[in-house]
């Protein structure tokens, strides 16, 4: 067995904890060099990394986060996913932590069923996974998903 197949186990199996140094953050999106730029809530974090991170006054603030090299060619991180970020140590001025694990839609269904997962992220995570608890039947959002793909031509039959 070899490192991905060990790295990958871990973390389908893996029961995450989120923490004051290591909370729940969203992925807004890869910057190179296997950086992401994450969206972190400043409520769940502590004092000392809002002010190492100058986050006091704002309730959102953008930092940069590492994929650490077992990670890479093993997991891929997705605009709009969610990860645990470890906040801890700064790695420079501008990288504001590293990436722990990221969070599969199992887990994240397992800290909602435990009450782990941010009130926050509610909303954000029905938009992502396509699932919104404020759409009714007949609505335009369930008019828009029986269009089709958008991608591909409409061939009328009745010629």
């Amino acid at each position: 067995m070899g490192r991905g197949k060990y790295t990958t186990q871990e973390a389908l199996e893996a029961q995450p904890e989120p923490t004051a140094t290591c909370p729940i953050v969203r992925v807004l999106g890869p910057r190179g060099q296997n950086l992401h730029e994450v969206a972190v809530a400043s409520s769940l974090v502590s004092p000392e990394i809002n002010a190492r991170l100058n986050a006091d006054a704002q309730p959102w603030f953008t930092t940069l986060a590492q994929l650490p090299p077992r990670f890479r060619s093993v997991l891929w991180v997705r605009r709009g996913s969610y990860v645990l970020a470890d906040l801890s140590d700064q790695l420079t001025d501008k990288i504001g932590g590293e990436i722990a694990m990221v969070l599969l839609a199992a887990q994240v269904k397992r800290l909602k069923q435990t009450g782990q997962w941010p009130s926050l992220y509610a909303d954000k995570w029905a938009e992502i996974s396509g699932h919104s608890s404020h759409a009714q039947p007949g609505s335009e959002s369930d008019d828009q998903d029986a269009q089709g793909n958008p991608n591909r031509r409409v061939v009328d039959d009745e010629s």
